[in-house]
């Protein structure tokens, strides 16, 4: 009862706090190199990867909270994609991004901490107290780094059309595409290691269970 709760709680809370973001990006350029148009917002509102990663971590509580014994491929990968995600998120934001990305509202600030370090947390907590735990695999592994690869296209074929990059270290207008792409490399690199990190706990988590 006590992790449906929890599932739920992060599913609502994501909601939330995307709901306010979005109707935000909607109404309001809130700097001068957002898109000026409400819908070139929502489209690269929608672009960055925290905002990507906290709906699947949503998702993946959505479905725990339903069917807690869902094992489907597709649900594994959204799960995997949403932890590692927002651990992802949670180490570059307060390494890189905390000094540089500042909201200009109270409100807003509260959803950016919220995406950037509460939920992750929240989503991290509830993991190494429920789990599920047996659901990564090679395959799984290999199905999430591949989605997120297609991700990093996305944003650099769109950054290439439109100008527009949603973290300046990708930001190849400003950094060019030597230093962009080592990035890139270096995120992929973490994405393996926080991989490599959750499938240690789930086999020690598997082991105190048995």
């Amino acid at each position: 009862m006590i992790n449906r709760s929890l599932n739920i709680l992060i599913v609502l809370l994501v909601l939330l706090v995307v709901g306010i973001e979005t109707h935000t990006y909607w109404f309001y350029q809130l700097r001068p190199w957002q898109p000026s148009t409400s819908m070139g917002r929502l489209i690269f509102y929608y672009s960055f990867f925290t905002v990507l990663t906290n709906l699947m971590l949503a998702a993946s509580c959505l479905t725990l909270a339903i069917k807690p014994t869902c094992s489907s491929t597709f649900f594994s990968v959204i799960r995997l994609n949403g932890l590692v995600g927002v651990l992802i998120t949670i180490i570059i934001y307060n390494i890189l991004l905390r000094g540089v990305h500042r909201p200009p509202t109270l409100l807003l600030q509260l959803a950016n901490e919220s995406l950037h370090v509460v939920i992750p947390i929240l989503g991290l907590l509830t993991w190494l107290i429920y789990g599920p735990f047996a659901r990564i695999t090679l395959k799984i592994v290999l199905y999430s780094f591949c989605s997120f690869l297609l991700y990093a296209i996305y944003i650099f074929v769109r950054g290439h059309i439109t100008g527009q990059y949603p973290y300046p270290f990708i930001n190849v207008s400003k950094i060019g595409y030597e230093k962009a792409l080592i990035a890139a490399g270096l995120i992929a690199m973490l994405f393996f290691v926080l991989v490599g990190f959750l499938k240690i706990i789930a086999i020690i988590r598997l082991r105190i269970i048995k």
